[in-house]
């Protein structure tokens, strides 16, 4: 259950920035959302994606981090300045400050499921993702241990994604990177 701040609305980025360091928060049409902490099986995939992805991306130079908010471009219509969402793994040629902003999206980001259904991940989070001009989004699903792959098209909105359960995924900013899917649910 993600609570919600409804009494503390987040317009500005100084409002943001007022949120209590406790925490990961997401900002959604004006409302502050903390995302409760992970169950330990989800948390245990996001280590291993983050080794995964660290170990083959480190020849690159890329960044690899968890949590780290994503500033996403306002929908139309929507309340306030600003809107942010907390990926499981981030991954991105350069290292931000402490956030990634508006215009300077990282290239790929990875969002495990914590129920089946993964509402949000497969609605809102697919058109933050696209409106911030993230490349790839990938959302891994424990329950059918595969992985949906969303790539950015010419338009700016992600392709019908590919469903993965086998084999290698390879993050298209980083063509020579190959992860088998299977190491993903292998405990070390």
């Amino acid at each position: 259950m993600i609570a919600t701040m409804r009494d503390v609305l987040v317009l500005t980025r100084a409002d943001f920035e007022r949120l209590p360091d406790e925490g990961r928060w997401e900002v959604v049409d004006g409302s502050a959302m903390l995302v409760p902490p992970p169950e330990m099986e989800h948390q245990e995939i996001c280590d291993r994606l983050n080794r995964l992805l660290f170990v083959k991306l480190q020849p690159f130079g890329a960044c690899v981090v968890s949590t780290l908010s994503v500033f996403i471009p306002r929908p139309p219509k929507s309340h306030g300045e600003i809107q942010s969402r907390v990926p499981d793994v981030i991954v991105s040629r350069r290292k931000p400050k402490r956030y990634f902003e508006v215009g300077e999206p990282p290239e790929l980001v990875i969002e495990v499921l914590s129920t089946p259904r993964g509402n949000v991940e497969r609605s809102e989070k697919v058109d933050d993702y696209a409106r911030a001009g993230v490349s790839d989004y990938w959302i891994v699903d424990p329950f059918k241990r595969a992985v949906e792959v969303y790539r950015l098209d010419n338009s700016g909105e992600y392709a019908a994604p590919d469903f993965v359960s086998q084999g290698l995924l390879t993050p298209r900013a980083f063509p020579g990177v190959e992860i088998d899917i299977e190491a993903i649910w292998t405990k070390q």
